[in-house]
């Protein structure tokens, strides 16, 4: 085994350079996952909207009204964390639908959680590729 130790004596820009590297992965995983999120309201979440809901709001798409919800899925990197979903006035009508509202009758049509979930083994891709 061959080995190596590296000190801040010896290499005084480690500590930023580590900082800079971790800063663009967590930036280059948060952006993978707000793509992923859009892309699963694009194509459907589960279950359908009610035939009346539907009439009223004039399309069949959940979560989709005036797209002010879905602009606003973003994310920002800050430390050694990632926050990632939506960020603004839409976040409380994002809550409802992410863990459903009973009293409001409107069922769990999970976007955030569900595309962590699905999409852990895109995270790892992601940040690995982002330290070549």
């Amino acid at each position: 085994m061959i080995r190596t130790k590296v000190s801040r004596e010896k290499s005084p820009n480690i500590e930023a350079r580590l900082q800079d590297a971790n800063a663009s992965m967590l930036d280059s995983v948060g952006a993978f996952l707000e793509k992923e999120m859009t892309h699963k309201i694009d194509i459907g979440l589960r279950p359908a909207l009610l035939p009346s809901t539907i009439e009223s709001k004039g399309s069949s798409k959940p979560l989709f009204d005036t797209g002010e919800l879905y602009d606003q899925i973003s994310h920002e990197a800050s430390g050694d964390t990632v926050e990632i979903g939506v960020i603004g006035s839409r976040a409380s009508i994002a809550k409802h639908h992410e863990f459903g509202a009973p009293r409001a009758h409107i069922p769990e049509r999970s976007f955030i959680r569900s595309t962590v979930s699905e999409k852990r083994r895109g995270i790892g891709r992601v940040a690995e590729e982002s330290f070549r």
